[in-house]
């Protein structure tokens, strides 16, 4: 953490006596109330989360810092000594330094800060530079995107986008509109380095990428693709590649191809196929979160998901996504609600649900309901 704070302070420098910067600032308190249903009893468990989270811009001209920063709160004593709590909290970012503050323990739950993102940056029509804690964005997948070794989302989770940044200097060049080329350093947490780089340019039908990443326990030579499927409106996108996991010994193929388009009637339909040659055990997809293909070993070999979404008024707004197991005809739902308060305020009313037998991928989970407050300031 003290490297972190020496970067703080670095990036706080800047603003001394700077009238000039243009102040842009936001804050925002997420509740979850959520109900945990065992699959083993009928016993319900009831917890909260909260996060309040500030988020911070200066800016001069093409220049810019930005400080994220979260105040997170777990409450509900069953769930705070449950083994699945304690295991999320044993995934840490793969930063150099801890973005966590110390934990700070009370009856029934627990509280801590956490660096979201810390960045500065220079941006215009040709150049893109960014250094400090920041989403480094790979890939053109809705639902999984197995190119991002560096922010890769969770579909699995109650907050896919909520992902850890990266250590990173990065930096983009653009060509012309349509090619742009960037290349990436991120230092992690063992203090060894990860390079990435990609080539993206619009070629006849599509837009179409190349990738390659290194560090000391993967390797990824891979491709993006996105277009319009012959002027229907429909997208078309597919990306993978080729992987070396370094730490268990194992050369895959992995990729996706997926669709999604718009109605009239508002409703927006994505539909995505993940396919990867080789899977891995259930053991070792739990042991190896803190390693950079934590998001690309899979227990099965085919997925299919889906999302829907509608626009039922202006305030009420539904959504649904679901993962299917092609291997053991196991599911993952998550249907979602919701209501908007204010311009400010929404409420929503959620689940995620885990269908299939007791030995099944998704049907060894628990269900859970939820109740969500989101209010920005």
């Amino acid at each position: 953490m003290e490297q972190s704070l020496k970067i703080v302070k670095i990036l706080l420098i800047f603003t001394i006596g700077s009238w000039a910067f243009e102040n842009e600032y936001s804050i925002e308190n997420t509740n979850f109330t959520l109900s945990l249903v065992p699959y083993s009893t009928d016993e319900r468990i009831f917890y909260n989360y909260n996060r309040l989270r500030l988020d911070y811009t200066l800016k001069e001209e093409n220049w810019y810092i930005n400080f994220i920063g979260d105040i997170d709160n777990y409450y509900g004593k069953e769930y705070v000594q449950s083994d699945e709590y304690l295991f999320l909290r044993m995934i840490k970012a793969d930063t150099p330094f801890d973005i966590e503050t110390h934990t700070h323990h009370y009856d029934g739950g627990e509280l801590f800060g956490r660096v979201h993102r810390l960045n500065i940056g220079y941006n215009d029509e040709t150049h893109r530079l960014v250094f400090g804690l920041q989403k480094i964005t790979m890939g053109v997948g809705r639902i999984w995107t197995p190119t991002d070794l560096f922010n890769p989302r969770n579909p699995l989770a109650l907050e896919p986008d909520q992902i850890f940044g990266a250590y990173a200097l990065s930096y983009t060049y653009a060509f012309d509109k349509t090619t742009e080329m960037m290349g990436v350093v991120s230092q992690r947490h063992d203090k060894s380095y990860k390079y990435a780089g990609r080539l993206k340019g619009y070629v006849g039908f599509a837009d179409i990428a190349l990738d390659f990443l290194h560090s000391n326990d993967a390797q990824m030579i891979g491709y993006e693709i996105e277009g319009d499927l012959f002027d229907t409106g429909i997208e078309w996108r597919s990306e993978g590649g080729y992987f070396k996991d370094k730490i268990l010994d194992k050369t895959f193929y992995q990729g996706i191809l997926g669709v999604d388009y718009g109605f009239q009637n508002g409703v927006t339909a994505v539909l995505e196929w993940l396919h990867t040659s080789k899977t891995y055990s259930a053991l070792e997809v739990l042991n190896m979160q803190n390693s950079t293909l934590s998001g690309n070993r899979f227990i099965s070999s085919d997925y299919i998901g889906s999302s829907l979404s509608y626009d039922f008024t202006l305030m009420l707004q539904g959504s649904a996504s679901a993962i299917y197991s092609i291997d053991d005809n196991s599911m993952f739902a998550s249907p979602v609600l919701v209501y908007s308060l204010d311009d400010e305020t929404t409420v929503s009313l959620g689940a995620l649900l885990y269908i299939g037998d007791n030995q099944s991928e998704f049907g060894s989970f628990e269900h859970r309901y939820y109740l969500r407050l989101k209010k920005t300031f």
